[in-house]
């Protein structure tokens, strides 16, 4: 395997065909030679021109990809691991564009942290087109329910609860040999899970600022609402799968439990209200002035009780439901196998 690459961006995707030019255009574009690196693509079922787009690609990058029965997040990601032949291996996500040094900088952490323990978390910023609207700039500032870099310092050690999806990477050996995403979640926490299980292990995350990708794609008021839903039964899931009072608490379950009874009643209004102020901050335009102090918590507060009852009902619901899942020992790379796709092969590393 002389020819292996030194690492691989592991691309899933579903029925974003929409967006995957700018995005592969964006690996293309790195200023790691083509030949230290690969794109492995996970086509998670998608209905739309995903497969033309990826074709019309494979002359320009190292890329390899698979359509896959639509089976969650976290399956996808395993393949990709399964798949990938590069001892480092970065998760993106289908609406990231990387920035030129995108690989480079992950891989050069990694040189610099041979530990196989160390994982590198990137950072994302917003395309300018996306920025100046107003729940983007909440979800990734003030409410940090998507993800939100300010409070970091460049390499800081983080925890397992910055083991972030779609821009973090880690050496494939950790994943092999003490486990890989549970299948069980097909939507959110698949990554902190992991993460969780990882930590005992002596999992680390070094913040590298220089790691940059761009978010394109922008998400409305009713998107983040049914993301936040889903986000709330993949915490119901977290907990029930990792009983103990750390998880309780990240995922909220007790807080949402103990609220949601009392506040269903009010959710549609209360959501009715957020999505208003929504609206009236996004007719006011890019060029508006900035708002009021008291106008912007106003506002942060709307989205932030909004979101987080759309995450409490989630909980609620899904602890309502009989409990069908995966247990965490089912998680270990060993356990899985797919007929046809290259193997677990250990990968020899440079690192070493």
């Amino acid at each position: 395997m002389s020819d292996a690459p030194e690492i691989t961006a592991i691309l899933t995707t579903h029925n974003r065909a929409h967006l995957l030019p700018r995005v592969l255009d964006g690996l293309s574009a790195q200023s790691l030679a083509r030949d230290r690196f690969e794109v492995v693509a996970i086509d998670d079922g998608s209905t739309d021109d995903t497969q033309a787009v990826l074709a019309a690609h494979r002359e320009r990058l190292p890329l390899k990809s698979v359509r896959q029965a639509p089976s969650g997040l976290a399956a996808a990601k395993n393949l990709g691991v399964f798949m990938s032949r590069a001892p480092i291996i970065l998760f993106m996500d289908d609406d990231d564009v990387a920035g030129p040094g995108l690989l480079v900088s992950h891989l050069a952490m990694h040189l610099r942290h041979r530990e196989q323990t160390v994982a590198v978390l990137g950072h994302t910023d917003l395309d300018p087109a996306i920025a100046h609207l107003p729940l983007m700039r909440h979800v990734t500032g003030a409410g940090s329910q998507l993800f939100s870099h300010g409070w970091m310092k460049p390499h800081q050690r983080l925890s397992f609860r910055e083991f972030w999806g779609g821009r973090s990477s880690c050496k494939r050996s950790l994943l092999i040999e003490h486990g890989v995403f549970n299948p069980a979640f097909h939507f959110g926490c698949e990554d902190i899970e992991l993460g969780w299980r990882l930590d005992p292990h002596g999992l680390q995350v070094i913040y590298e600022p220089a790691a940059r990708s761009t978010m394109i794609r922008a998400l409305t008021f009713d998107d983040f609402c049914r993301r936040s839903i889903r986000q709330g039964r993949s915490q119901w899931l977290f907990t029930a799968l990792h009983d103990v009072p750390a998880v309780r608490d990240y995922c909220e379950v007790d807080r949402a439990l103990a609220i949601w009874p009392a506040a269903k009643g009010d959710f549609a209004a209360i959501l009715r209200r957020a999505e208003a102020l929504d609206r009236m901050m996004r007719q006011r335009g890019p060029d508006a002035p900035p708002l009021s102090a008291v106008s912007q918590t106003e506002l942060d507060e709307a989205y932030a009780q909004a979101f987080f009852l759309c995450r409490a009902k989630g909980v609620a619901d899904a602890a309502s439901l009989p409990l069908a899942v995966r247990r965490p020992e089912d998680c270990n790379a060993a356990r899985f196998a797919f007929p046809g796709i290259v193997g677990l092969q250990r990968v020899p590393s440079p690192l070493a």
